[in-house]
């Protein structure tokens, strides 16, 4: 098994315990010869301060004046011992014992070769050397007599051996702690996996860094753009379309207070009102855009909101889009239905043998949809536009109605900044509304709705009135004209008025609406020719 495979538990076990254990082992080590340093350093200063004692005594004076050593023996021997130290030696000016803790080296000379510092410089000192006895600290000072001249030298040394063994179960000590803290550091390295994987959800860290990625990566290729902000309203990460649409410098925005990118955004209400909203129409760096709100929520906790929006006019351009295509899908679902029961009809009498009915039919239907063609074509120039409007009366006849065109009616040409497919959008909504109106009224003789299209004089004149039931008097031309505003109780209404009204400010027209309720509504558009 390979050290990727392992999992991130396992691994951030070995990985603490192996450092572990190498950082207390070294600080073991470290510590064990800090503390035989201080010990030896210790026993060091101990032994001078006791050669600078027996230096000034005046029996240790006069032995080794005398050259006597019994005078010091015994006394030199008790107070080694009650100290504790290795040996005591008292040595003349040539570096002779006069005194040792073996009576058999009493006479032979000093070994260390550490002596010509008191000996001939006069100085007291601390000194490390090898002796008869081993290697030892020593504390060394010269013995001075009255007349002022150097005449012995004191030593008294501790073994470093002895030095070992007093300081090795500090050794054992640490290496016991040590054991115990590698201990410790597993079970904490354990609970700090667990919770860290908790927080990841699960993930193994190459997992959840491949999955911020590909996130990225996502949010990289959306048109939308998408937001975020922390909990304290700092900006904590936005896609390239967000940046393209606010024309916002991703990196010196990030982790700044997005009240500070965004003066115009409200965003950070979110996190005091903990409110979603959805489809709200906001100006945020002078584009008009259209947004989602969601919360980020932890163990339902808010740590923060998102927001994904568009462009206000791609939103719309997909509306009108949708709206041509529903009416055009309108138009030849109506001319089917329409010519369906014709076929039956024509069918029928041919099997019953009425030849004569079945060619005063096909007569009819044929003169009417003459006249109507003949009356568009010579009436309306834009192809588009005419078709809409035959598509309606065929709408109409379906659901009962009648549609009537004016005899004014007149459209001459469109010009060229108003769009043939936008023409399309406001009449056919238009007539739908009428339609709905005209069926939801109760007087069911009323069925005409009339149509006018007129291009005299500055404006192009749209007019569509029905004798249906009137709009409702709670419902203001501007609440009417908000998108999914709707007088009806169906789902995905609302959009139609909408779609209007945006255009008609596209094109810095105007909409009027005189409505009756019970009676009926007239609604007019004025589209200038002239852009100003």
């Amino acid at each position: 098994m390979s050290w990727r495979d392992l999992s991130f538990r396992r691994r951030l076990l070995s990985v603490m315990t192996i450092s572990g254990i190498g950082k207390l082992l070294l600080l073991s080590i470290c510590a064990f010869l800090y503390v035989k340093h201080w010990e030896s350093q210790d026993s060091g200063d101990k032994a001078l301060g006791i050669a600078r004692f027996l230096a000034q005594s005046p029996i240790v004076i006069e032995a080794v004046i005398q050259n006597s050593p019994p005078l010091i023996e015994d006394k030199i021997e008790r107070l080694r011992a009650s100290i504790g130290a290795a040996f005591i030696v008292v040595g003349n000016k040539d570096g002779v014992r006069i005194a040792h803790p073996i009576k058999e080296r009493i006479g032979k000379a000093m070994q260390g070769g550490d002596n010509q510092q008191a000996l001939l410089l006069g100085e007291s000192y601390i000194s490390y050397a090898k002796g008869s006895l081993g290697h030892s600290v020593r504390g060394k000072t010269p013995i001075i007599s009255k007349e002022g001249e150097i005449i012995g030298v004191v030593s008294v040394g501790y073994l470093l051996t002895a030095i070992d063994n007093k300081v090795s179960h500090f050794l054992v000590f640490f290496l016991g702690m040590a054991v115990l803290v590698i201990f410790a550091n597993a079970i904490i390295a354990n609970f700090i996996a667990r919770r860290f994987q908790q927080s990841i959800f699960g993930f193994e860290p190459e997992a959840f860094g491949r999955l911020y990625k590909e996130q990225q990566v996502t949010l990289s290729t959306l048109r939308e753009g998408v937001l975020s902000i922390d909990a304290n309203g700092k900006l904590k990460s936005i896609n390239k379309s967000a940046c393209d649409i606010l024309n916002i410098d991703p990196k010196g925005a990030l982790n700044r207070p997005f009240i500070e990118i965004l003066p115009d955004s409200d965003l950070t209400k979110l996190l005091v009102t903990k409110q979603s909203e959805h489809d709200i129409e906001l100006l945020l760096n002078g584009q008009a855009v259209i947004a989602n709100r969601e919360l980020i929520k932890i163990d339902g906790q808010v740590v923060g909101a998102v927001s994904s929006f568009r462009r206000k006019d791609e939103i719309s351009e997909l509306m009108l889009q949708l709206s041509q295509v529903k009416q055009y899908a309108d138009l030849l679902r109506s001319q089917t239905h329409e010519h369906r029961n014709k076929l039956n009809t024509i069918s029928g009498l041919i099997q019953l043998g009425k030849i004569e009915e079945v060619q005063q039919i096909i007569g009819q239907e044929s003169l009417r949809y003459q006249k109507l063609i003949e009356f568009l074509r010579e009436s309306i120039s834009e192809p588009m536009i005419a078709g809409v409007l035959l598509g309606k009366s065929e709408r109409a006849r379906e659901l009962g109605l009648v549609l009537e065109i004016e005899e004014g009616t007149q459209l001459s040409h469109l010009p060229s900044h108003i769009r043939a497919e936008d023409m399309v959008t406001i009449i056919g909504n238009l007539i739908d509304n009428a339609f709905d109106a005209t069926l939801n009224h109760f007087d069911t003789e009323i069925q005409a709705i009339t149509v006018s299209v007129t291009d005299f004089g500055q404006d192009i004149i749209i007019e569509v009135e029905d004798k249906g039931c009137g709009l409702p008097q709670a419902f203001s031309l501007k609440e009417l004209t908000k998108r999914g505003v709707s007088t009806k109780s169906d789902k995905g209404r609302g959009v139609g008025l909408y779609l209007i009204q945006q255009l008609v400010d596209q094109y810095r027209g105007a909409f009027t609406v005189r409505s009756e309720q019970g009676k009926g509504t007239l609604m007019a558009v004025y589209l200038p020719k002239e852009l100003h």
